[in-house]
């Protein structure tokens, strides 16, 4: 975070000395974008921890951004600067009243680690892509997959996935990672040509572009119509140039996959499932329900609760297998399992949820330790 910050007060500052408004708050809003949707997400359990790099990594964050806002949106800026220094510190601090009078952040090289930031890249792309693969196949990201399969435009990419894998395993939710070059062993491309179209434009030569499009790299070509890119074919000493909006691009994945591609990269993620990756979904799956109940009881983030789940067969193998999962994601100090066979019952008195699970009906409660 630090490395993309400090790329970011080197963009901003660049900008505002060509007096370039737009340069030098676009970058801002990306920024703010990734910190929130992957950076803070990623380093939540460090922020539950009250990791003290986790706090102060971000605390320098916010007051580096309050000044980079400074300028276009002077308001908010004070809004965030006095809350996080001026209050903070007091009024007897050597920290500037305002942030008006803060002097411009300066760009630490030091700090900015080019190969990092374009790794994490990669893994984003990656994991965006996977994503859409799994939304394909209606597997939800709670539900654990057995592999993802990747197919990167060059050897750099693929080293950068390597370097960061547990974070694409992480993001997916998958158990192992794997490369590909031989993209036909997960999915079937097939370019057709428009002949209304290519025939209005070159005529005869339609036969030509049709017959010279099925000998060329089916996948890579598809990559580059879906990225909008106008292709020039040769066939028969001609060029012809093929734009996207003359040719329909049919993707059919392999059995046991789901298949997301573009521009050239392409994610697969296996779709069958052992009763071990089902378990694993019911947890996963119980814990974001738990979360909800803790959610809707206004508990602070870092309270420690006890979780009281109604027993079956069915929760009962899945907290054998995966009760200390549960108790690490929703912070609970005990799980405790409820007998209702046996005439137990949850507290009546704590707040509750009943959902369907497996097929089956849960019931859980939850009390603040």
């Amino acid at each position: 975070m630090l490395s993309e910050l400090n790329i970011l007060v080197r963009e901003v500052t660049a900008a505002q000395e060509n007096y370039d408004a737009l340069g030098a708050t676009r970058p801002i809003a990306d920024f703010v974008d990734n910190v929130s949707n992957w950076y803070v997400r990623l380093s939540r359990r460090r922020f539950w921890d009250g990791d003290s790099a986790a706090l102060a990594t971000m605390y320098e964050v916010l007051v580096t951004l309050s000044k980079l806002l400074a300028p276009a949106t002077p308001f908010i800026a004070e809004e965030l600067y006095q809350n996080l220094v001026y209050n903070a510190l007091g009024a007897g601090s050597k920290a500037p009243d305002s942030v008006h009078l803060a002097m411009w952040p300066e760009v630490n090289q030091a700090l900015i680690d080019e190969q990092l930031s374009a790794d994490m890249a990669m893994v984003q792309r990656v994991t965006s892509l996977g994503h859409a693969a799994r939304q394909n196949a209606n597997l939800k990201v709670r539900q654990p997959l057995a592999q993802v399969v990747v197919r990167t435009r060059t050897p750099a990419e693929e080293a950068a996935l390597h370097r960061l894998q547990q974070l694409v395993l992480d993001e997916l939710n998958v158990k192992e990672l794997s490369f590909t070059h031989a993209s036909a062993d997960l999915v079937d491309v097939a370019i057709f040509p428009y002949p209304k179209q290519l025939g209005q434009k070159y005529g005869k030569g339609y036969p030509k572009i049709k017959q010279a499009m099925t000998h060329l790299d089916q996948l890579e070509l598809a990559g580059r119509f879906q990225a909008g890119e106008t292709v020039e074919i040769v066939a028969d000493g001609e060029t012809f140039a093929v734009a996207p909006e003359d040719v329909e691009v049919r993707m059919s994945p392999r059995a046991g996959f789901s298949v997301a591609q573009e521009s050239g990269y392409l994610v697969a993620v296996t779709t069958e499932l052992d009763q071990a990756l089902i378990q694993e979904g019911y947890a996963r799956e119980l814990v974001r329900r738990i979360q909800q109940l803790r959610k809707d009881a206004a508990l602070d983030i870092s309270d420690r609760i006890v979780t009281y789940i109604a027993d079956s067969d069915l929760m009962h193998e899945v907290l054998a297998h995966f009760g200390a999962y549960v108790r690490d994601e929703t912070l609970s100090v005990e799980l405790v399992q409820v007998h209702p066979a046996q005439g137990d019952s949850l507290p009546a008195h704590l707040p509750q949820a009943t959902f369907e699970l497996g097929g089956r009906e849960v019931a859980i409660a939850i009390g603040k330790k």
